[in-house]
């Protein structure tokens, strides 16, 4: 059987000359791409780490550490995922909790003193990729020093870090079995007459890929297209201009982006014929609102394909473009199918007992390559249909007791973001005084709205349930995010708190 380590590195070798991938206008080849996961994978080795060994990997979207992902993915060696966009001080810390036996990092993120100072401490080896990708040991730190490290666990393959929307980013460990079943999946919706066994191709294709790597979707992106012989444009981060500028040039059949980007997006002057090549835009990593999907479609004839999936559950519903053009009025809202390699079922939060189909509750899954086979409680609410169309109607972590109503913030923000003049609202939860915890929404206005506090108070009390209406309203022009663009909880409380002292 064909390994996905394999795989990759047959599509490395396939055609040395040919462009892989784009990153600011300019293209590296998959020879290129292939150095660098070689000098990559000689960095290591001659650091000591050992075949079955872990390695910290600071995660940005560039092309030398796609290298990096790849040299470790296509190994029996483990990716550890570091946040780039951590502080200084919170990365180094990271590093010292963790200690793992290497670190791969570009050369921007050597020169910040206090991780590289945490990396000497723990006595990890150090290997910087310059951006022409060039591979070197860091010097001082060019072996494995003496003292305990992180020893991953038989099979894993990747420890990756989630996005920390509602509390302490964790990692999650993810078995090569896992993988190498979420990457089949891939393979599936990518090459619907291929499988893995299939010897690899190069495509002239090219897939746009804005989605960060410290998310795992962003990761899958990557590896996914890889194995499937796509070239890659690789942003760095979602810029409307820059994203609109590599539609027009590569012309693309499907593209993805993140809700927030969705919303920018339809905030622009974007043309039907500007996006005259897609067909279909893929959306994940938090909740679309139905209103917005159908926006989209009105003003561009594009389907989006929302999915629901976690770091721990990978890919577990989603739309196919046929299946969104024959069912979406009758199942609109929903976040897609279940994925036939998953179990869903829903309980109530009270009685726990399981519900029958149309219900909301807690969201239970189970896969037989995920946690044993057994079955694990979300923190989603959610509705299952009879059909195994899942709704999420948001988190149990973000609701909010009013003084003994139960409201749910992203029950309030999809509301609040219906008025015309609003791209995107968070609401969470805030010390009340009198009545223990209350809703307060932190909004971003469309770009020309005109809005005041007192006026969307006003419309709100008109469209909710008195409890439902938040006590305070901030104005801000974006929201605190994670890297793969989702709100940040427990940092918008803290902005509204600050909001209200001030």
């Amino acid at each position: 059987m064909t390994t996905f380590h394999e795989r990759i590195r047959k599509t490395l070798k396939i055609d040395p000359q040919a462009t892989a991938i784009e990153f600011r206008g300019e293209w590296m080849s998959w020879g290129e791409l292939g150095r660098i996961v070689e000098g990559v994978d000689a960095a290591l080795a001659q650091a000591g780490l050992p075949a079955d060994g872990g390695a910290g990997l600071v995660m940005r979207n560039t092309p030398p550490i796609c290298g990096a992902v790849l040299s470790l993915i296509a190994s029996d060696r483990c990716l550890i995922t570091l946040n780039p966009y951590y502080p200084d001080a919170t990365l180094a810390e990271d590093v010292r909790k963790l200690r793992p036996a290497a670190v791969v990092a570009s050369k921007m993120d050597w020169e910040r003193p206090a991780f590289r100072e945490a990396a000497r401490e723990i006595g990890a080896a150090g290997i910087e990729i310059a951006e022409d990708g060039a591979v070197r040991l860091v010097p001082g730190l060019e072996a494995i020093g003496p003292g305990e490290h992180f020893q991953p666990e038989e099979d894993v393959g990747i420890y990756m870090l989630t996005s920390g929307t509602t509390g302490p980013p964790k990692r999650i460990p993810m078995t090569r079995h896992r993988i190498l079943k979420t990457l089949e999946g891939a393979a599936q919706q990518f090459e619907k007459n291929r499988t893995l066994e299939d010897e690899p191709v190069l495509r002239k294709a090219v897939m746009i890929h804005q989605g960060s790597m410290t998310h795992v979707g962003g990761l899958w992106n990557l590896i996914s297209a890889v194995m499937g012989g796509f070239r890659i444009c690789l942003l760095d981060k979602f810029n409307a201009a820059e994203w609109r500028r590599a539609i027009a040039v590569h012309k693309p059949r499907a593209a993805g982006l993140p809700p927030s980007a969705v919303r920018m997006l339809l905030d622009t002057d974007a043309t039907k014929e500007e996006l005259s090549s897609l067909v279909a835009l893929r959306c994940g990593t938090a909740p679309l609102d139905a209103d917005t999907i159908d926006a989209v479609w009105d003003r561009w004839g594009l389907a989006v394909l929302t999915s629901y999936g976690s770091t721990e559950f990978t890919g577990v519903a989603g739309w196919q473009i046929d299946d969104f053009r024959k069912n979406w009025k009758a199942k609109r809202g929903a976040a897609g199918r279940l994925n036939p390699i998953y179990e869903a079922r829903v309980r109530d939060l009270e009685t726990d007992e399981i519900l029958p189909p149309g219900k909301e509750g807690v969201l239970e899954l189970r896969g037989d390559h995920v946690w044993n086979g057994q079955w694990v409680r979300t923190t989603d609410r959610a509705i299952l249909d009879e059909d195994k169309y899942i709704w999420i109607k948001g988190r149990l972590d973000n609701a909010i007791n009013r003084g003994g109503f139960k409201v749910h913030g992203e029950e309030i923000a999809s509301v609040l973001n219906q008025h015309p003049d609003v791209r995107e609202a968070c609401v969470v939860g805030v010390p009340d005084k009198r009545l223990g915890e209350a809703p307060a929404a932190a909004v971003i206005l469309r770009d020309g709205g005109r809005l005041t506090e007192e006026e969307l108070r006003a419309w709100a009390r008109e469209h909710m349930l008195p409890y439902q209406v938040p006590v305070r309203f901030v104005f801000v022009d974006d929201l605190p995010r994670t890297a793969s663009e989702k709100p940040m909880l427990p940092a918008v409380r803290a902005l509204l708190a600050e909001a209200a002292e001030a």
